[in-house]
């Protein structure tokens, strides 16, 4: 999937909204569009249509995502900890405005943590060494059945059974 195929599958609402939000973080547009093609390129070619699903892949697309908007935040001269919180505010919005059953739900935020946390303490490293690292912790992957149970999880990835 690319960028220009996330707007177009957005009605008026979400896209206002996205407005209004990059309207408010005008410097960090671009790192995010940058790292989010730099994710879906990654994605596509380690996974291809498996990252869509609720495994292990998509535990790791939704960590990279975060990695890497904060990643690319921080090559642009962004501090650290605005990074952060503007990751977790984009990655929020969109766990809001594409809404999922809550067990995949709590799924998607717990890893978008995850990954927040691993680059916070590798914020140093090059873009190889944090997919790396991320990906010795796919294979780490807990499943889980129900969500109360993902909050117990620290930083380690979560997936969960294909919701039917």
């Amino acid at each position: 999937m690319n960028l220009r195929a996330v707007f177009k599958s957005m009605d008026f609402r979400q896209l206002w909204s996205l407005f209004w939000l990059s309207v408010r973080h005008p410097r960090f547009i671009v790192p995010t569009i940058s790292g989010t093609r730099r994710t879906i390129a990654i994605c596509d070619e380690l996974y291809g249509d498996k990252q869509h699903l609720n495994g292990p892949e998509n535990a790791f697309r939704h960590a990279l995502w975060n990695i890497l908007l904060v990643h690319h935040s921080i090559q642009r001269g962004l501090p650290i900890e605005k990074s952060l919180a503007w990751a977790k505010k984009i990655t929020d919005w969109h766990e809001d405005f594409s809404p999922n059953v809550s067990l995949a739900r709590a799924m998607d935020v717990h890893n978008n943590r995850v990954g927040r946390h691993l680059i916070a303490r590798f914020f140093r490293e090059d873009e190889n060494f944090l997919v790396g690292h991320l990906l010795k912790m796919v294979t780490l992957s807990r499943k889980h059945t129900h969500a109360q149970h993902i909050a117990t999880e620290k930083e380690v990835l979560v997936h969960i059974d294909e919701i039917i």
